[in-house]
């Protein structure tokens, strides 16, 4: 099978489970991929396996813009946050989620299946880009793990919730509330001024 035909396969099952569930027919993942169910499954091998590696597909994307570096802190972080929410809001990013939320009693390990191979890599993504500014003082020590979890936070916040539920405040479609979440997190986590040095007294 040829890597675009692959992808075809990829973007077609992750456009099905979307709009029926994980309880979506693998015949209509074939068809809407235009390829026959034995290439399907000769290719991935279960509908576990094709479910994880399309969740692992939108992880990838997020990992490889958290790769770039451009030598700016903010601007990476600003680029990360707009690329994160651009996905996190998106059509299909909320459809997953009302897909975990309605299928997680059936499929016991979709939850942690979703986690794993979407907001996992994420996570420690950015984790290791805030220890790295840690690092070189950029911002102030702290555990890098518990600050990515607060700017993931900041990014989702009561806007995730309203825009689930169909209750999007005028604000969360602002144009600059990613900018303004980023420059927020980097004042809570500034590096400390450094102390004055006190002069001697000259005789």
């Amino acid at each position: 099978m040829t890597s675009d035909t692959s992808e075809k396969i990829l973007d077609a099952a992750l456009s099905v489970f979307c709009q029926k569930g994980y309880g979506a027919c693998v015949d209509d993942i074939a068809r809407r991929a235009g390829v026959v169910k034995q290439t399907l499954y000769h290719h991935f091998g279960s509908k576990d396996e094709l479910f994880r590696q399309a969740l692992q597909g939108l992880a990838d994307e997020l990992l490889v813009d958290l790769a770039r570096r451009s030598g700016d802190l903010r601007e990476d972080l600003l680029r990360f946050a707009e690329f994160y929410r651009s996905k996190a809001f998106g059509e299909q990013g909320f459809a997953l989620q009302r897909m975990i939320a309605a299928e997680s009693q059936r499929f016991p390990d979709l939850a942690r299946t979703v986690y794993e191979a979407g907001m996992l890599p994420a996570w420690r993504g950015l984790a290791t880009l805030l220890e790295e500014a840690m690092q070189r003082g950029e911002l102030r020590r702290d555990a890098p793990d518990f600050a990515a979890d607060m700017l993931l936070s900041m990014l989702s916040g009561q806007e995730r919730s309203r825009r689930l539920f169909g209750m999007a405040a005028p604000g969360d479609n602002a144009a600059d509330r990613a900018e303004r979440i980023v420059d927020c997190f980097l004042r809570a986590y500034a590096p400390a001024p450094a102390p004055e040095r006190v002069k001697g007294n000259k005789k």
